[in-house]
């Protein structure tokens, strides 16, 4: 029996393994989907401008003769036309702003005032107390002493509300109206109190 020397088996065995290898990687690549295979890349030594000028033209698509471009030329287009029918819908005009009148510093308004603040019953018993005292003027009697609507004595008593105080029959009521409350706790009793003493 002829002895095969170990050097010849290593190389009938490395032949082998190389055949081997080639064989896993050639077939399946040779099976495989051309358009799915990787496509080359670019070397370093390839201009990139001078690939892309080479690459075909995308407009190539466009120039093909048989190529039909969609076209609305003589596509449908529906006119809308009203309802002779149809109710118009009344456009809406704009409401005038609403502004309120500015408030007249008047013994009128003074009055209003007092009987939107006391009530019907209580502005009955102010006003015949204060008509009593001042009728209502706002300039009666003497800054220094009993003065205005309320005859406050002294009148400066009045600037706390107001240093409108010598003319302003409703900075007057004002503060007529915290002094009779603060006081006498209602109009009534002020009045009620000027009856039995004829001051307040």
């Amino acid at each position: 029996m002829t002895r095969i020397s170990p050097v010849v088996v290593l190389i009938l065995v490395g032949a082998f393994v190389l055949a081997a290898d080639a064989v896993i990687f050639v077939v399946p690549n040779a099976l495989a989907d051309p358009a799915l295979s990787p496509r080359p890349s670019l070397s370093a030594s390839v201009d990139p401008a001078s690939a892309i000028a080479a690459a075909p033209s995308p407009t190539t698509f466009f120039d093909d003769p048989t190529f039909a471009p969609a076209t609305t030329a003589n596509a449908y287009v529906p006119t809308l036309v009203p309802d002779p029918t149809a109710t118009p819908t009344p456009t809406p005009s704009p409401k005038p702003k609403v502004t309120a009148a500015p408030y007249r510093d008047t013994v009128w308004n003074a009055r209003t005032y007092v009987k939107n603040r006391v009530g019907a019953a209580g502005y009955n018993c102010i006003n015949a107390l204060w008509t009593a005292e001042s009728k209502w003027n706002p300039r009666a009697g003497d800054p220094n002493g009993p003065y205005g609507i309320p005859q406050a004595y002294p009148g400066t008593k009045m600037a706390m509300f107001g240093s409108n105080w010598r003319y302003s029959p409703l900075t007057q009521v004002k503060w007529g109206l915290w002094y009779v409350a603060g006081r006498y706790g209602t109009a009534c009793g002020a009045y009620n109190f000027w009856k039995n003493h004829g001051w307040y």
